[in-house]
């Protein structure tokens, strides 16, 4: 069985981080230099990826006032794969990434479903765009067009 970077909810925001960690062979000085001749840096890969994460958390945090560090770091069962970077009593922010492929979804914060579950919703519908935007501007977004049969998502590039 194949399979794709973990989401949670329907509120998802697919990126490309499939770069991350790739640096030049030779120096851009060298007579041999090609960009296209990488290889990849595993701890690069990671650093850039912590990056984002914390450009897109100062930001989100600076927007929307009521989003604060989370209780928890990560999703609980089944979600083994998922951080949470910011939440509030209505919602939580989450990201996760596979081979290359990141995710953010935008959640109802499980905490207060029951209480607050369609004002978090409103929350979250209107939220979503500028949350879509602040990632935008550290990443290349893409578009989720289809699934394999064997549970492989197929992405293209978003043309916002």
């Amino acid at each position: 069985m194949g399979r794709s970077v973990e989401t949670v909810g329907n509120h998802v925001i697919y990126f490309d981080c499939s770069q991350f960690g790739y640096q030049p062979k030779l120096d851009e000085d060298d007579p041999d230099y090609d960009e296209d001749n990488c290889e990849l840096n595993e701890d690069i890969a990671q650093m850039e990826f912590d990056d984002l994460k914390e450009n897109i958390v100062c930001e989100l945090s600076n927007k929307y006032k009521s989003l604060d560090k989370p209780q928890k770091e990560w999703l609980e069962y089944p979600y083994r794969e998922t951080a949470v970077l910011l939440e509030s009593y209505l919602a939580r922010i989450t990201i996760s990434e596979y081979c290359g492929c990141g995710a953010i979804c935008v959640i109802v914060n499980d905490h207060y479903e029951d209480e607050y579950g369609a004002l978090a919703e409103r929350w979250i519908n209107q939220c979503s765009a500028g949350i879509r935007k602040i990632v935008g501007d550290y990443t290349t977004m893409l578009n989720r067009v289809g699934t394999f049969s064997n549970g492989c998502g197929v992405f293209e590039e978003s043309p916002d």
